[in-house]
């Protein structure tokens, strides 16, 4: 019988409202018509990729012909897949969480969030070439950023992929072996953490493979920034690659690591002990110069041997009569001035290790391995796209904080969700967040980074202001 009283508590108040008996005391829950976002944190970066107008401008000279009078803005479809990319979507169905939020299309001027069918629609009527030009066209603003001087990180990433996709092919995929996959090819400005580059290509290529196309349409694309020197691991130590460096003279210098085949792995041999600079002891590292000309290279080229000590082999277990010591081995090549002396050349190759951070953030954190179609020019156009975001992100989030990187995982949840409420009155628009505390301290000053940044500069990045030191 008590329970019978207890519950009867629980009851239909009145139209759409409950009152339920919790720990704290009885709630009444009710429902609200006013306009209530999680994405608070939208409202400055509407008003700073609105400041940079690259959507706009892409709506703009959008190369798909509209000729249906029904059709949707090309900026409200531009604006769902961008906006979905950057609160975590991963897949173009991800699209329809944003369709029932009032408050995306009053801040960011569009009629509606478009459904995901939409998008694919649309998205499949650009051709990737052309697609690629056009979002390489309107991206030259965020370039303003970067330095003068650009050293260029390359890598490709293996996408496995299920079902039947254009361009999906069977290769090299160590995570599942003879699944079809993409295998798309980045370049990472060092430092930044800003993805200027990206190829499309096929599961069935390695991370040669157009390099030499990749790396023009970058230069073009980044203007007057100069690629002064080229990273990469094994896949790039080919030579043709290093041979398009080498044959004019004001191309950009290369650094890349070479796979320990048996003729590098004879090179090694041949390094005299009194070559190696450094200490022989745990845990450090000896450096070592000389030439190698590998069977297809024309000629001999500089390298750079790196040993380190990781401990002893008892003679005991290695059947020899002395204990011998382990080490392992790494080669560098490249064609950088005598004025980089191995060491410099160790320590300048070793600062590409946070290109994998990178690679790791877009496949884990954003859905660089999802917005997957059947046609590949849609699957090609949503990288590109979501390429875009992610750079917009990494320059926006500088301005939050300031001398650090912040991984989208992190910077989503303190950045961009933040619950808020939206109140118009005649044309005034107000969105009232819910924040305290230090977090509503380290908010307010990125705010005012921002906000001073879009008061005193014109509509595009500068590389002072845009990166705060």
């Amino acid at each position: 019988m008590n329970e019978l009283n207890t519950t009867e508590g629980i009851h239909l108040a009145g139209e759409g409202e409950f009152t339920f008996p919790t720990a704290g005391g009885r709630v009444r829950l009710s429902v609200t018509q006013d306009a209530l976002t999680p994405y608070g944190g939208l409202v400055p970066w509407a008003a700073y990729t609105k400041h940079i107008g690259i959507v706009e401008n892409l709506a703009a000279s959008c190369p798909a012909r509209r000729t249906s009078p029904n059709a949707s803005p090309v900026y409200d479809i531009l604006q769902s897949f961008m906006l979905t990319a950057l609160t975590d979507g991963r897949r173009f169905m991800h699209i329809e969480r944003l369709r029932e939020d009032p408050t995306i299309p009053e801040l960011f001027g569009m009629e509606a969030v478009v459904s995901d069918d939409t998008v694919r629609r649309f998205f499949r009527t650009i051709p990737p070439e052309t697609g690629a030009e056009w979002i390489a066209r309107n991206a030259k603003p965020m370039w303003a950023a970067l330095p003068d001087r650009i050293i260029m990180d390359w890598d490709s990433t293996v996408q496995p992929k299920f079902g039947h996709q254009e361009g999906a092919e069977i290769g090299y995929n160590p995570g599942r072996p003879g699944r079809r996959s993409f295998h798309p090819l980045l370049g990472v400005v060092a430092n930044t953490r800003l993805c200027p580059a990206y190829r499309f290509r096929p599961g069935d290529t390695v991370t040669a493979t157009n390099w030499r196309e990749a790396m023009e349409d970058a230069q073009r694309w980044l203007g007057e920034r100069e690629v002064w020197l080229n990273r990469g691991d094994i896949g790039l130590g080919h030579d043709a690659v290093m041979t398009w460096h080498e044959e004019v003279p004001r191309r950009p210098r290369f650094l890349f690591k070479l796979k320990l085949t048996s003729g590098v792995r004879k090179a090694l041999h041949a390094v005299r002990e009194d070559q190696w600079e450094g200490p022989s002891i745990l845990g450090s590292t000896q450096v070592a110069e000389g030439e190698i000309q590998l069977t297809g290279w024309k000629f001999p080229r500089r390298c750079v041997f790196e040993r380190g000590l990781q401990g002893l082999i008892p003679s005991a277990s290695s059947g020899e009569f002395w204990d011998n010591n382990k080490h392992e081995f790494a080669v560098y090549v490249t064609n950088l001035p005598m004025d980089y002396d191995a060491r410099a050349i160790q320590r300048l190759y070793r600062e590409r290790a946070d290109t994998e951070n990178v690679f790791d953030e877009l496949k884990n954190q954003w859905g660089f391995r999802g917005f997957c179609a059947k046609a590949r020019a849609t699957t090609e156009l949503a990288a590109r796209l979501l390429l875009m975001v992610y750079n917009l992100w990494v320059l926006f989030v500088r301005f939050i904080v300031p001398k650090q990187h912040t991984e989208a995982k992190r910077g989503r949840r303190w950045f961009l969700l933040i619950a808020a409420r939206l109140v118009q009155s005649s044309r005034q628009k107000e969105v009232q967040v819910s924040i305290r505390g230090g977090w509503a301290e380290q908010l307010k000053s990125g705010y005012l980074r921002l906000h001073d940044w879009i008061r005193t500069t014109a509509p595009q990045l500068n590389r002072v202001e845009a990166i705060p030191s």
